[in-house]
């Protein structure tokens, strides 16, 4: 309970945090809390009048009041009119080309607020439209192989040495960006770095001795954790009639769920319920929250994508080697070890075995160390750079689509690599569990004009 007060308090600070600096430059039409003077060709060290809106007791009415001068830079400038483009907790600035340009609307519960774009790419087969698409699914389907590796990685490795290489690897590779992040996000990069290793951690004890689909299938719970923390941090509205695709991708996500843990082989029961499940579920409150907090930086600062990313791998490598290190020396006689490997840390062959640059040495785990590899430069690594890319091209629904098509590339992978078979009620509920991941795509408008629901909010 300690735990759950500490990360609503933190929650709640940032969310002060949010609600307090400016975001950076911001255009009067874009409706946001504070709103800028602008300036005819703005010139590098241009001063511009920030301001805050104070409400009047006219509830009509708006009263500008100045905060202060601020120096405007090219940059801020020039991103006065760029829309964006988000998608699982990635924001980035949208292409001219887009089908939909994407502005923060900081007023209405930072909502983001979508238009289509006049110089969209008409759909078809031409090599313009194709390949954006083309990549972000390629990323969805490399992302689907992390599960399988993991446990190929954890049937040799201690979870912890795996996770811990896998994330170094990938901190590597994206170091050269690590330093090219604002001095002001660091302090939320840094948290939101601490929930991307829950995520990441929690993923990888899971993978222990969960198959690797129903670990992927569970991590999809967040399309309820990131919901339900827009209306505790934002206090956002989240009634059906706010917001219909939500209820409807939360119903049938739960049903999966339930589907995929109570309805094994033998029939409905408990008995299969064990604590890979729930570290499967741990994994989505990680990676879920770690999606809020990022998709509030990025929708603000979209320049800072590969920035953001460096920082969290960079935080997920520091505490998955903290990890390493107290499951390594049995550290509390064990409670932080998930497997039989023991002291590991102490023995000095295995020390050098589990470990980055020894694991690439030792032939015998020649299979573990290329898996190390390819999680970490390719699917942790090359594909958020991929992804960002591709990205900026797409509208977000589209690419909330072909995000959620990860669970199911898992599900092969398992199957292809490792052997792994879904009884029916597994395939069954992982695949209401994709279809809730794909309805948080649907436009609430169109949904409310379906179902015959009157809205005035």
């Amino acid at each position: 309970m300690n735990i759950k007060i500490a990360i609503t308090s933190l929650l709640f600070y940032f969310n002060d945090v949010f609600g307090f600096v400016a975001v950076h430059y911001r255009a009067p039409s874009l409706n946001s809390s504070f709103t800028i003077g602008r300036v005819s060709q703005p010139r590098k060290n241009d001063c511009i009048q920030v301001y805050s809106v104070t409400e009047t007791k006219d509830r009509n009415e708006n009263v500008f009041v100045p905060v202060e001068n601020r120096a405007l830079n090219v940059e801020d400038s020039e991103s006065l009119e760029e829309g964006i483009v988000c998608a699982r907790g990635v924001c980035v600035i949208a292409s001219e080309d887009a089908p939909e340009i994407c502005r923060l609307d900081e007023i209405n519960d930072d909502e983001i607020i979508c238009e289509d774009s006049e110089n969209a790419i008409e759909p078809g087969f031409s090599f313009a439209f194709l390949w954006p698409r083309a990549l972000l699914l390629l990323c969805s389907v490399l992302y689907g192989t992390n599960f399988p590796l993991g446990r190929i990685m954890n049937e040799s490795l201690p979870a912890s040495a795996a996770t811990s290489a896998r994330l170094l690897l990938a901190a590597m590779a994206l170091s050269p960006f690590f330093f090219q992040l604002k001095s002001e996000l660091r302090v939320t990069a840094a948290l939101c770095g601490s929930f991307t290793a829950l995520g990441y951690i929690t993923q990888s004890i899971a993978l222990v001795d969960t198959p690797a689909a129903t670990v992927s299938f569970l991590g999809a719970l967040v399309v309820i954790v990131c919901p339900a923390l827009a209306v505790i941090v934002n206090k956002k509205k989240m009634a059906f009639n706010d917001a219909p695709q939500t209820w409807i991708s939360a119903i049938l996500c739960l049903i999966g769920v339930g589907l995929l843990e109570l309805g094994g082989d033998g029939g409905f029961g408990i008995g299969d319920i064990g604590w890979g499940d729930f570290w499967s579920v741990l994994q989505a409150v990680g990676f879920g929250t770690s999606f809020f907090i990022t998709e509030r930086m990025m929708s603000k600062e979209p320049t800072q994508a590969l920035p953001i990313t460096a920082y969290q791998c960079a935080m997920s490598a520091l505490l998955s080697g903290v990890w390493t290190v107290l499951d390594g020396t049995k550290f509390m006689d064990g409670l932080f070890s998930f497997g039989p490997h023991g002291a590991w840390l102490f023995d000095e062959t295995l020390s050098k075995t589990f470990t980055i640059p020894g694991l690439f040495l030792d032939l015998d785990y020649r299979q573990v160390a290329l898996a190390a590899a390819f999680t970490g430069l390719i699917t942790t690594a090359a594909n958020r750079v991929g992804e960002t890319i591709a990205l900026g091209k797409l509208s977000s629904s589209e690419a909330s689509v072909l995000l959620a098509t990860e669970p199911l590339w898992a599900a092969l992978f398992a199957n292809y690599l490792i052997g792994e078979s879904l009884g029916f009620w597994d395939a069954f509920g992982g695949a209401l569990i994709v279809i809730a991941c794909v309805a948080t795509a649907l436009d609430p408008e169109w949904l409310r004009e379906k179902l015959g629901i009157e809205y005035d909010g």
